[in-house]
């Protein structure tokens, strides 16, 4: 994400100098959370040496697991300097091959100071005519919104340098027998298999002449080649939220899955927010939403539980990813306490809506 987030704490945990008081309330937490049964101690879960992680995403070569992620070198000093923290993200790289243990591999594409991609953020990867393709959220340029790398093997990637992939233009967009003109603000998610020969693309965007509060959409580009790319609809838009984050789609047993986050960040929530959405989230600015629809195309709306704000071992995360997994099934995976949280193995209810598992471990 941008940093129209900035002055939010990170994962939904306020950061403050560590006292004596708040100590103890950690050490509390820790141990009410450790009563919940096994899973994977703070101190196990993965992050490179140095670097606080926000907002990852995931690519599979063959029995190899990569996962990109921003991150942020602590030496800054203060987590919650989200303008400091914007400027330096950079994008890192692990490698595994059983989802829980991560070997770091360095960064993989940092900022260019006076450039198009003097800040970079939140992005996605997939694999086209014999090469990896990764769209990163981009900001320095005047409409610069994605950039875009490619790569041959996912260790060594090289950035397109002749400009953004995606601008701030004006797309137009059908919803729901509307016609709609909506702008692409960040988050690019890359479908990992294209549909008919066309790659498709969502972006975190925004329905332009809407109130901001409410403006919040999943817009949508195909391209055949990566490059060239073209309106191709809007597939989400409900009315209620500022912004829809870090957009993530996939596929199961015939029902297409949705993810974003609803993020608000105007002095008032959205009426249709206080009106629909359930009493406990009526306040929240910051929900993980799973949507669900008949087809790839949407529209998707929210059906049954559709939001997934706390794990089952009882940690809290914001933006998530479902990745299938060598066992056969699918996993769930956060940036949790600034680290890739544990997989969670996903259960699906008879309505669709989303479930977790406890998290999976070494003995498991």
């Amino acid at each position: 994400m941008l940093k129209r987030r900035e002055m939010l704490s990170i994962q939904g945990v306020t950061y403050k100098k560590i006292t004596t008081m708040n100590l103890l309330a950690r050490l509390s937490l820790t141990v009410s959370l450790l009563a919940c049964g096994p899973w994977v101690g703070a101190a196990d879960l993965f992050h490179p040496p140095g670097m606080w992680i926000n907002d990852l995403w995931f690519a599979q070569a063959g029995d190899t697991y990569h996962a990109f992620y921003l991150q942020t070198p602590m030496a800054i000093g203060d987590v919650n300097n989200w303008p400091a923290r914007h400027d330096l993200q950079q994008i890192g790289h692990a490698m595994s091959q059983d989802l829980i243990h991560w070997t770091d591999h360095g960064p993989v594409v940092t900022p260019m100071p006076g450039s198009w991609r003097s800040a970079i953020a939140t992005g996605s990867v997939a694999h086209h005519d014999g090469k990896w393709w990764m769209a990163f959220s981009a900001t320095g340029a005047k409409d610069a919104v994605v950039g875009l790398a490619m790569s041959d093997d996912l260790m060594t990637w090289k950035v397109a340098e002749d400009g953004p992939l995606v601008t701030g233009q004006a797309y137009a967009g059908m919803w729901q027998g509307r016609s709609l003109r909506w702008q692409a603000l960040a988050d690019p998610y890359l479908c990992p298999d294209s549909v008919a020969g066309w790659h498709y693309l969502l972006l975190n965007a925004r329905v332009l002449d809407a109130p901001i509060a409410s403006a919040g959409c999943i817009g949508v580009l195909r391209s055949r080649d990566m490059r060239r790319w073209e309106a191709a609809g809007i597939f989400a838009y409900p009315e209620w939220c500022e912004r829809m984050e870090t957009p993530a789609l996939w596929q199961h047993a015939g029902r297409w899955y949705l993810y974003f986050g609803a993020a608000h960040d105007q002095p008032e929530l959205p009426e249709k927010w206080r009106r629909e959405v359930p009493v406990e989230l009526k306040k929240k600015r910051r929900v993980n939403c799973i949507f669900t629809a008949g087809q790839f195309a949407g529209p998707y709306q929210p059906t049954g539980t559709w939001w997934l704000d706390r794990m089952p071992d009882g940690r809290s995360g914001y933006i998530h990813k479902v990745v299938h997994d060598p066992r056969g099934g699918e996993v769930l995976f956060t940036s949790t306490d600034l680290k890739i949280s544990p997989p969670y193995p996903v259960q699906y209810a008879a309505d669709g809506s989303v479930q977790l598992g406890a998290p999976l471990t070494d003995s498991r």
